[in-house]
C-alpha cells in the first residue's frame, strides 16, 4: 500500500514539475513581448511553432478559461445576429479557438470543425492546444489548414443580413474593424469538434454537397467566420497574427510529408480526432481505402491490416502509411511506375554514392567520377530496392538540363534544392550508410551530404512540387514590369451578369432572373475577375441591380424585343454593390483596377443617385478614378500599374454640349436583333441633327428650327409611302389588263392575217395606201342575218354576207363581259380594303382591350400586394410577440438558474473550508516528518562528506604514488641514457686511439703529426664526455634510491588511509539508511498532505467554477433581460408597422370598378369589331369569287369571239368575199396596234409610279430607323458622365469605329464574333486593328451558358465576359488568367498591340507552328467526382484523361483536336497509363493556344463520364520534361481532397 502511495505521489510530483516548467516557459516567452510591435519583431526568423503570439491571443496549456484571458470579439451568426465571444490561438499555433458562452449541456456549436491534413515536422500532434485549453468554457476550433483567405470589411452573407438588422448591438454591423475568415467546408462527413466538456460527445454530419448535384458555385465548399473587433489595436493584432501564421503554414506545406497530410485529411474528414495516441481500426482502414479510391477489395484491405496488426485492433498513422505504400506497390501490374524508370536512370547505390562523394571531396583524391543522368546501372538495379539508392547532384543536374530543359540551372542551385528537399537534415538511412562506409559520423570538411544526394522518396516529392509544375511558376507570379502598357493592351478577366446567383448549367437555357446574390461580387473578385457587370434599373427607393429585359415604347425591331422589362422580385441595392467592392479593395489594396461594366437602364433622377453613390462610397475612400478632363480622344489610356487600387466606370459618356445619349447597344437586344446596316446612311448620324424629311438615300436637314417630332416625321413618311404604293398598285392592275387585252387582240389579228394569207404590210400594199378602205379604229361594220350559238361555236344563218355582221354583234357581248369583269375586280378591291380596315380596327381594339386588362391586373396586383404586406406584418407582429413572451420566460428561467447557482456556490464554499482545515493539519504533520527526515539526511550527508574527504586523501596519496612511479621510471630511463652515452664515448675513444696509433706509424699521407694531434684532441673530448655521463649516472642512481625509499613510505601511508576511508564510508552508509527510512515516512505523510491539498484545491476550484457559472449566469440574465427588452421593443415596432400596413392596405386599395367597366366596354367594342371583321371577311371572299367568275366568263367570250371571227373569215373567203375579209383582218391588226400603244403608255406610267413608291418606301425605311434611334435617345446625368472613362456604343462600320475616341467600347454577342471570323481574314484583321487602340467586349448567349473565349482573345477583345459557373470554357478562362498571378490582367501578344500587323497568319505565327507532344504517365490521389450519382459513391473510380488543344488561330472555328487516354479500372490512388500513347497537337498560334487536361470517372453501368478535376495551361506557359499537372475541381479550387491530386506527364514542344 505504501509503495502504491509512493508511486502515485511520485507521478503527481513529476506532473507538477512538468506543469511548472511549462508555465515558466510560457512566462519566459511572454517576457517583454506583450505588445504587437514586439511580436512583429520576434516574427523575424521564427517558425510556425516558435512564433510569439500577442498576449490577448495566447492560450497556454495551463489556462482553464478562454473567456478570461483572450480577445473579445463580436461574432455574426447565419441569421445576422451578433454575439459576444472570446477568441484565441491554440498553443501549437495551428488552430483558432472561439468560445460559445452558452450554458453547458446545451451548446450547439458555431463552427463546424474541419481540419485539413498537414504535417507538423513529422510529428502527428494536432489539436493539442485545443484539447488542453478552456476546460470549463465551450470552445470551437478552426484549423489553419482549412483557411482559404482573409476578407476585410463586411463582404459575406452574414454581414449582409447583419446590415439589415443594423439597429442591434449599438449598430456594430457598420463597425470598421470587420473581418471574415473564409474556410473550407468538408466535402464529406466531418465532425463538430468542440473542446468544452459539454460538447465533447456531440458530432455533426454535413451533407456530401450543399445542394446535391447542383453544387457549382465558386464558393461551393466554403464558409466563413465573420467577426467584428471593437478595439482597433486588437483588430490590427489579430489580422497581423493570422497573416503571419498563414504565411508560415504556406511556406512549410510544400516540403511536408504529403502522404502523411493526405492520410490526416481523410482521417479528420471521417471524424477522427488526431493526436499522439490516435488509433485506426480495421473498419476505418477499409473506409479509408474506399476514400483513397485504392485498387483493393474489402477482403484484401482486411487481410493487409491483420498482417500488420494481428492482435490489436488499432494502428497509428504511421501504420496507415505503411499499408498505403503496400497498396501502391501491389498495384499497377500492367505498367511499371514511370518514376521508377526515371529514377533508375540516375540512381546509384548509397554505398557507392558515399564513396564517390568522399573521393570527389577536397580532402579526397583527385579525378573522382560521379555518375550523371542515364549512367545508372539498370541491370543491377532491377533487383535492388529503391530505398537502397540515391541520386547525386550531378546526375540530377544532367536530368534538369537534358530532360527538363532547364539549362539555366547550376550545380549550386541543385545543392540548394537538395538542401530544401532533405528538410535541412540528413535522412537517418543515408547517415547510417555513410558512417559504415567512411567510418565517420560526420561528413568530411567541405562535403554536405544533404546537398549532394536525394533518395527515392525525396525525388518523387520533387516531381510533385509546385516548382516542377507544367505551368511555368515564373509566369504564374505577378510581374509589375509588364503592367505599364495602356489599358487596351491587356486581356481582362470579366464576369458576365455578376449579380446573378449561379445554378447548374442545364442543357437548355435557364435564366434565373429573380435570383440575385450580393456575395457573387465578392466571389468573382476573389476569383480573379477585374471587370464585373452591373445592370442598373430604377428601384423603389434608389437604383438597384437586377436582371431585366430592355423595353422601349412601340419597339418594332423584332417581335421578341417588344417584351417589357421583367419585374424581378430579387434585386440588389446599387450602393450595397459599391460597398462590397470597396470592402474588397480594403482587403486587397494592391489590386489592379476594377472596371464596373454598367448597363444603365435608369431614369435621370436615379442616375443622379447612382453618381452620388459612386462619389460617396468609392470616391470618399479614394478608390474612384475620375477621368482627366484633358484626356483627348487620341490620348493613350493609363496603364494598370497607374490605376492600382482604383475603380473605373464603363457606361455612357455624353457628347460635348449634349445632355442625352443613345442607348442602342443593350445585350438582350443585340442578341435577338442585329443593328441595321446601310451603305450610304446611318441613322445614328442624324440623332442630334434637325431633320425635316426623308428620302431613300438619307435625311433632309435644315438649320432652321423644326417643331415636328420624330413620330410626326415617321407618320408623314408612312402616309406618303402608302399613297404612292396605292397609286402604283392601281396602275399595275390597269397595265396588266391592257397588256392582256393587247395580247388577245394581237393573237386575233395574227389569226385573221394567216387566214387571208398575207401580212399586214402586203395587205396594205395591195389595197394601195390602205387608208380609204381600211376602217379606222372604232368603225362598226354592219351585217344583216341571224346568229345562233352552238356551245363554243358560232353558226351563221342567213345571207352569205352576214358572217361579218355576226362577228361584230358578238364583239359587243365580249365588251360587256369585260366591263362586268372590271366592275367585279373593282368591287373585290374595295371589299379587300374594307376588310383590311376592319382587321386594323379589330387589332387596335384588341390592343386597347389588352391595355385595359393590363391596367386592371396591375391595380389588382397592387391591391393584392398591399393586402399580403398587411398580412405579413400581422404575422410578423404575432411572431415577435411570441418571441417577446419566450424571452420573458427565458428571463424567469435564468433567474431560477441564478438562484440555484447561488445555493451551489454557498455549499461549495462550506466544503472548501472543511477541506482547507484538513489540508492544513496534514500539511503540518508532513512538515514535521520532513523536518526529521531532513535532519537525518543532513547528518548522513555530513558523515558521507567526511568519508568523501578521507577518500579524497586516499586518492591524493594514490596520485602521489603514481607520480613517484613516474619519477622512478624517468630516473631509470635517464640512468640508462647516461650509461649509453658513456659506452658510446668509450667506443669512440678506442676508435680514436687506434687512428692516432696509425697516424704515428705513418699510415696516413701528409702531415701525420697534425692528424695525430687532431685525433688526440677528439679522444680527449670523448673521455671528457664519458666522465660527465658517468658522473650523471651516479647522481641519478642516488636520486633513484631516495625516490624508492620515499615511495615505500608513501605506499604504507596509502594503505592506512584506505582503511580509514572504508570505515568512514561504512558509518555514512548506516546513517544514510536511517535517513532513507525517515524520508519514506515523510513521503507517506507528504502524500497524504498532497491528497488533502488536492481535495482542497478541487474544492476551491469548484468554488471558482461555481463563481464562474454564477458570473456566466448573471451575464446570461443580463443578456436575456436585454434580449427581452429588445424583443418587447421589436414587438411594439412590428405591431405599429402591422397597423400602418393594415391602414395602408385599407386606404391604399384602389377601386377597380372603373377599370373593370373599361375592360367590359372594350370587350363589347372588341366583339362588335369582330362582327364587322367577320362580315367584311365574308363580303371580301364573295367579291373575290364573283370577280373570278367574271374573269372566267370574259376569257371564254374572248375565245368564242376569236373562233367566230375565224369562222366568218373562212365563210367569206369561201364565198369569194375577199375584200371584206381583208378589211376585217386590217381592222383587227389596227385594233391590236392601238391596244398595244395603250399598254405601252400604262407601262411608262407604272414605271414612274413604282419609282415614286420605291423612293417613298426607302424614305419610310430611313424614317423607321430614325424613329428607332430617336426613341433610344435618353437623358444622361452629367455627373455620372464625368465619372465614366469607357463609353460603350454600337458597332456600325469599321471605318466609323476607327475614328471614335480611344475610350470607345463595342459589345458583340458571341455569335457575331463567330460570323466575323467566318467572313475571313479581312474582317478579322479589322477587328484586331480596332482593338489596338479601342476596346471590345464579347458576351455569352445567356446567363447560364458559356462560349469559347479563345476566338475573342485572338481578335484582340479585352473583355470576354464569362459566366462564372462550371464549364469547360470557364476552365480555359481560369488557365489564361492563372498567368501573371491571377491578377485579372494578362498582356496581349505583340501582334495584337503593335502598330503594324501585316499578314494575319504571319503575325499569329501560323507559318511557325509548335508541335506539342504530351504523354500521360500517372496520377496521384484522384478523388471522387462531386457530381456523385446514386450507386457510384461506393465504388472505386475508373479514371481517364482527356487532353484538348484550343488554338487561337482561324482553325479555332473547327472542333478542337482531342486525345483520350485509356481507362484505368478501379484505381484512383496511383493510376498508371501506357506511356507509349501520346497526345500530339500542332499549335498554329502558340501565343494564344491553351492545352486543357480533364480527368473523368467512367461509369460502366450508366456509361456516363463524371468530371473529377482539370487544368488549363497556355502553350506559352508550358514547360517541357517530366512535369506534374496540379488539378483543380469544377470550382477552380485545390481545396479538400483535390488539394493532393495531380498528374505526371511528359511534355515535348518542338
Amino acid at each position: 500500500m505504501a509503495e502504491t502511495r509512493r508511486s502515485v505521489l511520485q507521478k503527481s510530483v513529476e506532473a507538477g514539475m512538468a506543469s511548472l516548467g511549462s508555465g515558466l516557459s510560457g512566462l519566459a516567452l511572454r517576457d517583454d513581448r506583450d505588445d504587437v510591435e514586439s511580436s512583429k519583431q520576434w516574427h523575424s526568423g521564427s517558425t510556425l511553432e516558435s512564433y510569439v503570439l500577442p498576449t490577448n491571443l495566447r492560450i497556454d496549456d495551463n489556462e482553464t478559461n478562454l473567456a478570461l484571458s483572450c480577445m473579445e470579439v463580436i461574432k455574426v451568426s447565419k441569421n445576422g445576429k451578433q454575439q459576444t465571444r472570446h477568441l484565441g490561438i491554440s498553443s501549437n499555433h495551428r488552430s483558432i479557438l472561439i468560445t460559445s458562452n452558452r450554458p453547458q449541456g446545451k451548446v450547439k456549436g458555431l463552427l463546424k470543425r474541419n481540419i485539413a491534413a498537414a504535417a507538423d515536422g513529422g510529428n502527428i500532434h494536432r489539436g493539442a492546444g485545443a484539447a488542453s485549453s478552456a476546460a470549463n468554457t465551450p470552445v470551437n476550433e478552426l484549423d489553419l489548414s482549412t483557411i482559404v483567405r482573409l476578407q476585410l470589411g463586411q463582404q459575406s452573407r452574414r454581414f449582409f443580413k447583419a446590415r439589415a438588422k443594423s439597429n442591434n448591438v449599438q449598430n456594430s454591423s457598420a463597425h470598421p474593424q470587420s473581418l471574415s475568415i473564409v474556410y473550407r467546408r468538408p466535402t464529406n462527413t466531418s465532425t463538430v469538434a468542440a473542446v468544452g466538456s459539454a460538447v465533447k460527445d456531440s458530432l455533426a454530419r454535413m451533407p456530401l454537397t450543399p445542394s446535391g448535384n447542383n453544387q457549382v458555385r465558386m464558393d461551393a465548399g466554403e464558409d466563413s467566420l465573420d467577426l467584428i473587433i471593437p478595439s482597433k489595436s486588437d483588430f490590427d493584432a489579430l489580422l497581423r497574427t493570422l497573416e503571419d501564421l498563414l504565411e508560415f503554414y504556406k511556406e512549410d506545406e510544400p516540403y511536408s510529408n504529403q502522404d502523411l497530410s493526405f492520410v490526416q485529411f481523410h482521417l479528420e474528414d471521417l471524424g477522427k480526432r488526431l493526436g499522439n495516441d490516435v488509433k485506426v481500426s480495421c473498419h476505418e482502414w477499409v473506409n479509408l481505402c474506399k476514400r483513397f479510391n485504392a485498387p483493393v477489395s474489402k477482403s484484401e484491405a482486411t487481410t493487409m491490416y491483420r498482417k500488420l496488426s494481428p492482435e490489436t485492433d488499432g494502428i497509428d498513422i504511421h501504420g496507415v502509411l505503411i499499408l498505403m505504400n503496400k497498396v501502391k506497390a501491389s498495384t499497377n501490374k500492367a505498367f511499371k511506375d514511370p518514376r521508377d524508370k526515371l529514377f533508375q536512370k540516375m540512381a546509384i547505390s548509397k554505398t557507392e554514392g558515399v564513396q564517390r562523394r568522399i573521393a570527389s571531396s577536397p580532402t579526397g583524391p583527385p579525378g573522382a567520377f560521379v555518375k550523371g543522368f542515364g549512367d545508372g546501372d539498370a541491370a543491377g538495379l532491377r533487383t535492388t530496392d529503391n530505398k537502397c539508392q540515391v541520386v547525386s547532384a550531378r546526375a540530377f543536374l544532367d536530368f534538369l538540363h537534358d530532360k527538363q530543359k532547364e539549362t539555366d540551372i547550376s550545380i549550386d542551385d541543385v545543392h540548394d534544392l537538395f538542401y530544401q528537399l532533405n528538410g535541412h537534415r540528413l535522412s537517418k538511412e543515408l547517415e547510417d550508410t555513410m558512417s559504415l562506409v567512411s567510418g565517420m559520423k560526420s561528413a568530411p570538411h567541405g562535403v554536405s551530404w544533404e546537398k549532394e544526394f536525394i533518395t527515392w522518396e525525396v525525388f518523387t516529392k520533387y516531381l510533385m512540387l509546385e516548382s516542377n509544375d507544367v505551368f511555368n511558376p515564373d509566369r504564374a507570379k505577378p510581374s509589375s514590369c509588364v503592367m505599364t502598357e495602356p489599358l487596351n493592351n491587356y486581356w481582362i478577366n470579366t464576369s458576365h451578369d455578376t449579380f446573378l446567383y449561379r445554378t447548374k448549367e442545364l442543357f437548355h437555357d435557364q435564366k434565373v432572373a429573380d435570383k440575385t446574390d450580393l456575395q457573387s461580387y465578392t466571389l468573382a473578385l476573389y476569383h480573379g475577375a477585374r471587370a464585373i457587370e452591373l445592370d442598373v434599373w430604377d428601384g423603389q427607393k434608389g437604383p438597384v441591380v437586377r436582371y431585366g429585359e430592355t423595353n422601349f415604347p412601340d419597339n418594332t425591331i423584332t417581335e421578341n424585343s417588344t417584351k417589357k422589362a421583367t419585374r424581378s422580385v430579387s434585386s440588389l441595392k446599387f450602393s450595397d454593390v459599391l460597398q462590397t467592392i470597396a470592402y474588397f479593395l480594403q482587403s486587397e489594396p494592391k489590386s489592379f483596377p476594377i472596371i464596373l461594366l454598367i448597363e444603365n437602364h435608369c431614369s435621370l433622377p436615379f442616375q443622379e443617385i447612382m453618381a452620388k453613390n459612386i462619389e460617396s462610397i468609392l470616391g470618399g475612400q479614394g478608390f474612384l478614378y475620375t477621368p482627366d478632363p484633358k484626356l483627348t480622344p487620341t490620348s493613350a489610356l493609363p496603364s494598370p500599374a497607374d490605376l492600382i487600387g482604383k475603380v473605373l466606370i464603363k457606361s455612357k459618356r455624353a457628347m460635348s454640349g449634349e445632355s442625352t445619349v443613345l442607348n442602342d447597344d443593350f445585350d438582350d437586344e443585340n442578341r435577338i436583333a442585329a443593328a441595321p446596316e446601310s451603305d450610304g446612311y446611318d441613322s445614328e448620324d442624324d440623332v442630334y441633327n434637325n431633320v425635316v424629311a426623308f428620302t431613300s438615300s438619307g435625311s433632309i436637314k435644315t438649320e432652321a428650327k423644326n417643331n415636328a417630332t420624330y413620330e410626326q416625321l415617321f407618320k408623314t413618311a408612312k402616309h406618303d409611302a402608302t399613297e404612292a404604293n396605292a397609286t402604283a398598285k392601281s396602275l399595275s392592275i390597269q397595265y396588266d389588263d391592257a397588256t392582256r387585252r393587247a395580247a388577245q387582240a394581237q393573237n386575233h389579228a395574227d389569226a385573221l392575217l394567216r387566214d387571208v394569207g398575207m401580212s399586214y404590210e402586203e395587205l396594205k400594199k395591195k389595197r394601195g395606201s390602205g387608208s380609204d378602205h381600211v376602217a379606222e379604229e372604232g368603225t362598226e361594220i354592219v351585217f344583216d342575218g341571224e346568229v345562233a350559238f352552238d356551245e363554243d361555236r358560232v353558226v351563221v344563218k342567213g345571207a352569205e354576207n352576214k358572217a361579218a355582221e355576226i362577228a361584230a354583234a358578238f364583239a359587243e357581248t365580249v365588251e360587256e363581259s369585260r366591263l362586268v369583269f372590271s366592275a367585279a375586280s373593282a368591287e373585290a378591291r374595295s371589299e379587300t380594303e374594307l376588310f383590311e380596315i376592319a382587321r386594323q380596327d379589330l387589332a387596335e381594339m384588341e390592343m386597347i382591350l389588352a391595355e385595359a386588362k393590363e391596367a386592371l391586373e396591375e391595380v389588382s396586383n397592387r391591391n393584392r400586394r398591399l393586402k399580403e404586406a398587411a398580412e405579413r406584418g400581422l404575422a410578423e407582429a404575432r411572431s415577435n410577440r411570441e418571441y417577446a413572451d419566450n424571452a420573458e420566460s427565458r428571463v424567469a428561467a435564468v433567474k431560477a438558474l441564478l438562484d440555484k447557482s447561488h445555493d451551489q456556490a454557498v455549499s461549495s464554499e462550506t466544503v472548501a473550508g472543511t477541506a482547507d482545515a484538513e489540508a492544513k493539519i496534514s500539511e503540518e504533520r508532513a512538515c514535521e516528518a520532513e523536518a526529521r527526515a531532513r535532519k537525518a539526511r543532513a547528518k548522513a550527508d555530513s558523515e558521507k562528506e567526511k568519508a568523501n574527504k578521507v577518500s579524497k586523501k586516499e586518492d591524493e596519496l594514490e596520485e602521489k604514488l603514481a607520480s613517484y612511479r613516474k619519477v622512478q621510471s624517468e630516473l631509470i630511463e635517464a640512468i640508462n641514457s647516461a650509461q649509453q652515452r658513456a659506452d658510446d664515448a668509450v667506443a669512440m675513444s678506442d676508435k680514436l686511439t687506434d687512428e692516432i696509433r696509425e697516424a704515428k706509424s705513418g699510415s696516413f699521407d701528409g702531415d701525420a703529426k697534425k692528424v695525430a694531434e687532431r685525433k688526440l684532441k677528439e679522444r680527449q673530448s670523448c673521455m671528457k664526455n664519458m666522465d660527465v655521463a658517468l658522473a650523471e649516472k651516479l647522481t641519478l642512481e642516488k636520486e633513484l634510491r631516495d625516490a624508492e625509499n620515499k615511495f615505500e613510505d608513501l605506499r604504507r601511508k596509502t594503505k592506512l588511509q584506505a582503511k580509514a576511508a572504508a570505515s568512514a564510508h561504512k558509518q555514512a552508509d548506516q546513517l544514510g539508511f536511517i535517513a532513507d527510512q525517515l524520508e519514506d515516512h515523510a513521503l507517506e505523510e507528504r502524500e497524504a498532505a498532497n491528497l488533502r491539498n488536492t481535495a482542497c484545491a478541487k474544492a476551491k476550484q469548484s468554488v471558482k467554477n461555481y463563481d464562474a457559472v454564477l458570473t456566466s449566469t448573471e451575464t446570461q440574465l443580463s443578456e436575456a433581460e436585454r434580449a427581452a427588452e429588445e424583443a418587447r421593443e421589436l414587438a411594439i415596432v412590428s405591431r405599429e408597422k402591422a397597423e400602418q400596413l393594415t391602414k395602408d392596405a385599407t386606404e391604399g386599395v384602389q377601386d377597380t370598378s372603373s377599370l373593370e367597366e373599361d375592360v367590359s366596354s372594350a370587350q363589347i367594342d372588341c366583339e362588335a369589331f369582330q362582327s364587322v371583321y367577320d362580315l367584311a371577311k365574308e363580303s371580301k371572299e364573295k367579291a373575290v369569287w364573283r370577280a373570278a367568275e367574271a374573269r372566267l366568263a370574259h376569257e371564254k367570250n374572248c375565245l368564242s369571239l376569236a373562233s367566230l371571227e375565224r369562222d366568218a373569215m373562212s365563210e367569206l373567203l369561201q364565198k369569194e368575199h375577199a375584200q371584206q375579209a381583208e378589211l376585217l383582218a386590217a381592222n383587227a391588226w389596227e385594233n391590236a396596234k392601238a391596244l398595244a400603244e395603250i399598254a405601252k403608255d400604262l407601262k411608262e406610267d407604272l414605271a414612274e409610279a413604282n419609282s415614286v413608291a420605291a423612293e417613298k418606301a426607302g424614305a419610310l425605311a430611313i424614317a423607321t430607323r430614325f424613329k428607332e434611334k430617336k426613341r433610344r435617345v435618353q437623358p444622361i446625368s452629367q455627373t455620372l458622365s464625368k465619372l465614366t472613362l469607357l463609353h460603350n456604343c454600337s458597332h456600325r462600320t469599321w471605318a466609323k469605329s476607327m475614328k471614335k475616341p480611344n475610350w470607345t467600347v463595342h459589345n458583340f454577342p458571341d455569335q457575331k464574333i463567330v460570323k466575323m471570323a467566318e467572313v475571313g481574314k479581312e474582317e478579322w484583321t479589322k477587328m484586331v486593328e480596332f482593338n489596338k487602340n479601342h476596346f471590345s467586349r464579347a458576351y455569352p448567349p445567356s446567363s447560364s451558358r458559356n462560349y469559347n473565349p479563345l476566338l475573342p482573345w485572338a481578335m484582340g477583345c479585352q473583355f470576354s465576359s464569362m459566366n462564372f459557373t462550371r464549364n469547360k470554357f470557364m476552365l480555359l478562362n481560369d488557365g489564361r488568367f492563372r498567368e501573371n498571378g491571377n491578377t485579372g490582367y494578362v498582356l496581349k501578344p505583340e501582334y495584337l498591340c503593335s502598330d503594324s500587323l501585316g499578314d494575319l497568319d504571319d503575325a499569329m505565327g501560323c507559318h511557325r507552328p509548335r508541335k506539342v507532344t504530351i504523354r500521360i504517365l500517372s496520377g496521384f490521389c484522384l478523388p471522387k467526382s462531386i457530381d456523385i450519382m446514386p450507386g457510384i459513391q461506393k465504388r472505386t473510380i475508373n479514371p481517364f484523361v482527356v487532353v484538348t488543344l484550343y488554338d487561337g488561330s482561324p482553325a479555332s472555328l473547327l472542333p478542337p483536336p482531342t486525345f483520350s487516354s485509356g481507362v484505368v479500372k478501379g484505381n484512383g490512388l496511383n493510376p498508371i497509363w501506357d506511356e507509349n500513347e501520346a497526345a500530339s497537337f500542332t499549335c498554329l498560334n502558340p501565343a494564344l493556344g491553351i492545352v486543357s487536361f480533364a480527368v473523368y470517372d467512367h461509369d460502366d453501368v450508366s456509361k456516363k463520364d463524371l468530371f473529377i478535376g482539370g487544368a488549363a495551361i497556355p502553350v506559352s506557359c508550358m514547360r517541357e520534361g517530366y512535369r506534374c499537372v496540379s488539378l483543380f475541381d469544377s470550382n477552380n479550387s485545390r481545396s479538400g481532397a483535390m488539394k493532393f491530386s495531380s498528374l505526371l506527364v511528359n511534355v515535348k514542344i518542338i
